[in-house]
């Protein structure tokens, strides 16, 4: 995924999860669905093609199988997107905790679990929510084919800054705000909590 500065608010919405209200980040649509686009395109052009050279072309159709390799986990990937194991990531927040829906993960760690929000810097921004060494952790992978998201040995849920369009620093300030702040959990899952990033009032509230 290509990364480029980006600046703005995040795409945040107000959701029902697990019986109960969170604030939903939402992940980039337009880099999902032009993956899933142009894996589509592929699959559909290297089996249509790998088909057509079987029916029509003498001899031993190489050229046919080499499509169909090239195809078959393009097709496979479309599967798993039509099924949810591969599906556009969000971050939920909930008075309870943090929870994260990557590409092909899931991770959640309790607020009292958390130790604290890193910027991390691999040549593009990454966030950590660090756990505790006893955090209860709870983690899995969503795809059995396709691992698109790393996920940790240590309880960390690592948000990629690519995949959301907003600026990677108030992303950063509005996760270090709610983990510092417990008093202000009991807004997530309402208006206050989306009014309040829109707002940029992310500062101590005491």
């Amino acid at each position: 995924v290509f990364w480029r500065p980006r600046r703005g608010d995040p795409e945040i919405r107000l959701v029902e999860a697990w019986g109960r209200g969170a604030t939903e980040i939402r992940a980039s649509g337009p880099v999902f669905h032009l993956m899933g686009a142009m894996t589509t395109s592929a699959a559909l052009l290297s089996l249509g093609a790998a088909v057509e050279i079987v029916l029509f072309a003498p001899g031993v159709p190489w050229v046919s199988v080499l499509l169909a390799a090239f195809g078959l986990p393009c097709a496979a990937f479309v599967v798993e997107v039509l099924r949810g194991g591969i599906r556009r990531g969000a971050l939920l927040l909930t008075p309870d905790g943090i929870r994260q829906r990557g590409w092909t993960i899931e991770s959640y760690l309790p607020w009292v679990s958390v130790a604290g929000v890193h910027a991390v810097h691999h040549g593009f921004p990454e966030i950590w929510v660090l756990g505790t060494p006893a955090a209860a952790w709870a983690r899995r992978r969503t795809s059995r084919l396709f691992r698109l998201d790393r996920l940790p040995p240590e309880p960390v849920i690592e948000i990629d800054s690519r995949k959301f369009d907003c600026d990677p620093v108030l992303l950063f300030r509005v996760l270090e705000f709610y983990a510092s702040n417990p008093q202000a959990r009991t807004e997530l899952g309402s208006a206050a909590a989306t009014e309040r990033v829109h707002r940029h009032d992310l500062g101590d509230p005491t």
